[in-house]
């Protein structure tokens, strides 16, 4: 077998089905630990930005809703209530998979969240979003 180091690097493909393989035949002296490991940290961070990128998709609808007038809000009112919706069933997915998750949400991410909802509604609408996030946790999720 190739130095998984270079393997990894070369063809992360293989080397995936390579290092798994070696895990369950119990050939530890095959495993590229320093590798495996990141590769390990680097699915918990990957489920907790799915978790932002959801809550600021739901705040953005949100946002949509409470600020759009006229035939902007009748055209895409159903639209992004279903999108909220979605959103929620995704984090609910996210919880269920990996529970300690929901300690994640606190004031400060649903503020960093929402930067970035108002951000974009802003941008998209030309309207100003309140400085402070409106809606509560509940409200969210």
């Amino acid at each position: 077998m190739p130095d998984p180091a270079t393997l990894y690097d070369e063809d992360f493909y293989l080397w995936t089905l390579k290092m798994a393989d070696a895990l369950r035949t119990g050939r530890f002296t095959d495993l590229d630990m320093e590798h495996l490991a990141e590769e390990i940290a680097d699915m918990g961070k990957n489920n907790a930005r799915e978790l932002e990128s959801r809550i600021t998709q739901i705040l953005e609808h949100l946002l949509k809703l409470k600020l759009a007038k006229g035939l902007i809000l009748e055209y895409n009112q159903s639209a992004w209530q279903a999108s909220i919706l979605r959103q929620r069933d995704e984090v609910d997915s996210l919880f269920q998979q990996s529970p300690s998750l929901r300690f994640r949400i606190d004031a400060n991410l649903i503020q960093k969240c929402y930067r970035h909802a108002a951000a974009r509604v802003a941008t998209e609408y030309k309207v100003e979003p309140p400085a402070e996030c409106p809606f509560s946790q509940e409200e969210i999720l």
